[in-house]
């Protein structure tokens, strides 16, 4: 027999009390654990498994990717705080030290803080998310913050949070005044033109709506399309005009 503890009931009172199991008693136990965690994998073959980016070869610790709209891949290193952009050749980066890929912003070194002004200059605090929007604006969650930073050719600025002195939490309204929890990640929804905010840490999820000229090209076709209109317009204003010209050139009496 093999002698256990276990805290048995008895008269509404809970008290350890000695157990005693058979050996087969003692292996149906061990038995019953080991099914229930036991797996159960089909492999399905004709998948490889290839290196194309390494970058313990170029000081870069990948950890989040994204498609922009040219095409390119936008590469979060949250470890170094530092956004890249390198092309879908990856493997021209992966054998050679000098090729690296273009820092859009951040510092070659490491540095990390809340700077918003010019993307050489900006800096961040281990961000953990990204997202891109239709006109290649970035948006970074940028973790450590508590604030979601935009990445654009004007530079980076905050759009919403960043008031981590005061701590984090869960407040919404103006973006100045919102609060993030430091566990959260940012998704890009082109139909809306908004950002939704997966809030891990306040376990909600929230959104923040863009300025069209962020996002929306309705306008772009809108403008091309009145445009067009007024040229067509114009257009058959001058063939009357012309046409009328040549009329009255025929009704002219001839001496």
């Amino acid at each position: 027999m093999n002698t256990f503890f276990g805290l048995l009931e008895r008269s509404g009172t809970w008290a350890w009390q000695e157990i005693f199991l058979s050996p087969s008693q003692v292996a149906n136990v061990v038995g019953i654990s080991a099914v229930s965690s036991r797996s159960k994998i089909k492999f399905e073959g004709g998948y490889t498994v290839e290196t194309v980016f390494d970058g313990s070869k170029l000081g870069i610790e990948p950890f989040s990717v994204e498609v922009s709209p040219s095409g390119d891949l936008l590469l979060l290193d949250s470890e170094n705080s530092n956004i890249y952009k390198i092309s879908t050749q990856l493997s021209k980066y992966s054998g050679n030290a000098d090729n690296r890929p273009k820092l859009i912003a951040g510092s070659p070194e490491g540095f990390s803080g809340h700077v918003d002004g010019r993307l050489r200059e900006a800096r961040m605090n281990h961000p953990k998310g990204l997202t891109v929007d239709e006109r290649g604006n970035i948006y970074i969650a940028d973790t450590m913050n508590m604030a979601i930073r935009k990445i654009s050719d004007g530079g980076v600025t905050t759009i919403a949070g960043g008031k981590w002195a005061r701590g984090g939490g869960h407040i919404d309204g103006p973006s100045e005044d919102a609060k993030f929890s430091n566990d959260f990640d940012v998704v890009y929804i082109g139909s809306s033109c908004s950002l939704l905010v997966i809030d891990r840490g306040s376990q909600a999820i929230r959104e923040i709506y863009l300025r069209d000229d962020d996002c929306n090209h309705q306008h772009d076709g809108l403008a091309v399309l009145v445009a067009a209109g007024f040229f067509g317009y114009m257009l058959a204003l001058l063939q009357r005009r012309v046409q009328a010209l040549f009329s009255s050139t025929r009704d002219v009496p001839q001496v």
